[in-house]
Parts: structure tokens; sequence; C-alpha cells
């Protein structure tokens, strides 16, 4: 079995409807943190540059990577410059230290 991890940086408004999203794809784990940075967008208007996103971050079965990839342009898709990115990258080792096992439970 492979597994991916899907990272997304999305406004934090978003999350919400991310959550929602998720629990019908049964996501059973996502990791959400707040960041601060600059991509294709700069806000020049402030002092630092920076504007304030989230990054979701989930580790996944391979056959589901492209649903949860969908349900995150979906939720975060805008014209607005600055909405984010999603990127997929594949999972060489993954390991619950309690169980010291090398399985990953669907979805998680």
């Amino acid at each position: 079995m492979h597994f991916k991890y899907v990272v997304a940086i999305v406004r934090a408004d978003v999350l919400g409807e991310l959550e929602a999203m998720f629990g019908s794809l049964h996501v059973r784990g996502i990791t959400v943190t707040k960041v601060m940075g600059f991509g294709e967008y700069t806000d020049f208007f402030s002092s630092n540059h920076l504007t304030e996103h989230i990054k979701v971050e989930i580790f996944v079965e391979e056959s589901k990577a492209e649903a949860i990839t969908n349900a995150i342009m979906d939720a975060a898709h805008s014209d607005v410059p600055g909405a984010g990115i999603v990127a997929v990258m594949p999972v060489e080792t993954f390991l619950h230290i309690r169980t010291r096992s090398e399985t990953l439970p669907d979805g998680a």
C-alpha cells in the first residue's frame, strides 16, 4: 500500500468548509497550523509583507489523495491573489511511535 502527504496553505476562513468536506471523505486525521508568509501575492501595504494563512497536513492512502486535493481546491478556490497552494508528495516511511509499527490506518 502506498501513501501520500497532502499539504495545503489556504486562507483561514475556509477551514470550516474543509473540515466538513474531510468528514464526508472519512479523513481520520489532519494537522492544522497557523502560518505567515508570502508567495505569488505580497501585501506591500503591510510593514512586513507577510499574510496569515493556515497550513493543513494530511497523510492518506494514495487512492484518496485526488479526492482530498479536489476537496481542498473546491473549498479554497478564489480569484483573489494569494488564495493558497496544494502539494501532494510520496511518503516513504510512516511509523507509529506508540506501536513501533509501520502501518497507516485508512484515511489517517
